[in-house]
């Protein structure tokens, strides 16, 4: 099962991919989030340095975002409901946003693992 609120914030984004662009990680290391702390994961709380990288990507491009939702996801459940017309239509493909190949070790990395 997938841990909120991560994967409403990913949802939101647009899916896994669209977030690894933006925060520069591969989608393994963005999906981990939402697993439980059982199977490796960060139980469905983004590290903090991500929420700042999502909320400030958000900012720059007219999307919605707000530092509750990282806690919170019931508004952007909501607003998802609401309208199906996600922000992925938002998100930018630009060749300065890329995605990294992943390893093991840079999603452990990623969730604050091996360094």
């Amino acid at each position: 099962m997938k841990k909120e609120p991560a994967y409403t914030i990913i949802k939101y984004l647009g899916g896994a991919i669209n977030v690894s662009r933006v925060l520069q990680k591969c989608k393994g290391a963005v999906y981990r989030i939402t697993y439980s702390k059982e199977k490796g994961g960060a139980n469905g709380l983004f590290p903090a340095v991500y929420q700042a990288q999502l909320l400030n990507y958000a900012r720059d491009h007219g999307i919605d975002l707000r530092p509750d939702d990282f806690f919170y996801p019931e508004r952007l459940q909501r607003l998802m409901q609401e309208s199906k017309a996600h922000t992925k239509k938002r998100f930018t493909n630009s060749s300065s946003v890329y995605t990294p190949r992943c390893d093991e070790n840079d999603a452990l990395q990623s969730l604050g693992g091996v360094k």
